[in-house]
């Protein structure tokens, strides 16, 4: 993934207004097309806490056996990782901000949009930089997704299940991956635009926080469980708060999109 830090050297290479650049990082209503700017602050949110990642996080810890010594790198970890892509993310948006505007695309409706962003700064190269960064990025998003859904079926149903096993020793986990990443590409394969198809799935993981995240909030909150690691009344608010924000505004937001209403 350091290969999108291509995306932060632009925007520093582009030498964009700092200051203004710290206005538009503070929120603000619309002034037009609010559905669809809830729409896709929704669909940001769906996409930043992904109910998949409980799932595929917490198997990996069970299988590679982590213990109370591991909870500090994970902390690191977890701090790290969404410093970087936070930072990826901002690099992303003063690049497209920049270049995109002008050259007179104000809307992205189409993958083939995008590599523009990355052409005016890099030349050949910004194509082949785009290119892999998302390219990496969506191939290590279907591994994960396609093996969270084999750790939840396998372990739903009581079979053996582990990465590190053969297929032999786990034929039913194994079977459900394999299925999983080949019925991901069925809505490509049929012509489904893959950038709104994206933005959709997000809105409706937003929509479906309340049954995925809320069972997790009683665990981290039971003693027999976490013992003294238990969540503290800031973070119970905080993730009460954003889950019940996602939920209200995909509710909302999602019959605009889907029916034309603005």
């Amino acid at each position: 993934g350091l290969v999108t830090l291509c995306f932060v050297v632009g925007a520093v290479m582009l030498r964009p207004d700092w200051t203004a650049v710290a206005r538009g990082a503070v929120p603000s209503l619309p002034v037009h097309d609010a559905a669809n700017y809830w729409f896709m602050a929704v669909s940001i949110l769906g996409a930043s806490i992904s109910p998949y990642l409980f799932m595929f996080y917490s198997s990996g810890a069970i299988e590679d056996r982590w213990d109370k010594s591991y909870l500090g790198a994970n902390r690191a970890i977890a701090g790290l990782g969404m410093t970087f892509g936070g930072t990826i993310s901002i690099g992303v948006l003063i690049v497209a901000a920049l270049v995109l505007a002008t050259h007179g695309v104000t809307q992205v409706d189409d993958y083939h949009q995008l590599p523009l962003m990355l052409i005016p700064i890099f030349g050949f190269w910004g194509f082949v930089l785009f290119v892999a960064s998302l390219a990496i990025a969506c191939f290590g998003a279907a591994l994960e997704v396609g093996l969270q859904q084999a750790y939840l079926v396998a372990q739903g149903f009581g079979w053996n299940w582990g990465e590190d096993r053969k297929p032999r020793d786990d034929p039913g986990f194994s079977a459900t991956y394999t299925i999983s990443l080949l019925l991901a590409a069925i809505p490509i394969a049929l012509g489904l635009d893959p950038l709104r198809l994206t933005i959709f799935s997000m809105a409706l993981t937003a929509a479906s926080l309340p049954l995925t995240v809320v069972p997790f909030l009683f665990l981290l909150n039971d003693k027999r469980y976490v013992g003294e690691h238990r969540n503290g009344i800031l973070s119970n608010a905080a993730v009460i708060f954003i889950i019940a924000l996602g939920f209200v505004l995909a509710v909302v937001t999602i019959p605009l999109q889907i029916f034309g209403g603005t």
